[in-house]
């Protein structure tokens, strides 16, 4: 059996952490949803750590936003940095430093960024997770009456 590693990630002043890879939001294009201005960086989940869960840390560029998406498993969302918002089905919270937000299974979500600065947070999710699923046209036109943001 291989030794688990214990390690310690030290934050960087601009908002990465020594050691972790920025790396893009998503990979390719997925039907039906777009996103702009996003990266993320795996902080727990990636090296063979034994927990049921993934931590991440996402940030938004000034106008940017994440996919209109839904899903299964849930998410834990805290803010850190910067002004959000999020849909969550045809409601919209606006978000600053250290709002906590849990999206329920099934609920259409989006994540933007609404101020001049980079909206950051950490999200808590299932280690195994299913893949999102297209939103049915009442939802999407729900979401975006809300404000959801999507490349024309």
């Amino acid at each position: 059996m291989p030794a688990l590693v214990t390690r310690v990630l030290h934050f960087q002043d601009d908002y990465r952490w020594e050691g972790v890879e920025r790396e893009a939001y998503k990979s390719g294009h997925e039907e039906g949803r777009t996103w702009k201005g996003i990266v993320r960086q795996v902080l727990i989940g990636k090296q063979a750590e034994e927990t049921s869960f993934h931590l991440r840390y996402f940030e938004i560029a000034p106008g940017g936003y994440s996919s209109l998406e839904k899903h299964a498993h849930t998410h834990v969302v805290i803010a850190v940095r910067g002004q959000g918002q999020v849909i969550l089905g045809e409601v919209a919270y606006t978000l600053r430093p250290f709002d906590t937000v849990y999206v329920a299974p099934w609920m259409p979500h989006q994540f933007q960024a609404i101020g001049t600065e980079p909206f950051g947070f950490f999200c808590i999710v299932d280690a195994q997770r299913d893949r999102p699923t297209s939103l049915s046209p009442q939802e999407k036109m729900a979401a975006r009456a809300a404000g959801a943001r999507e490349l024309p």
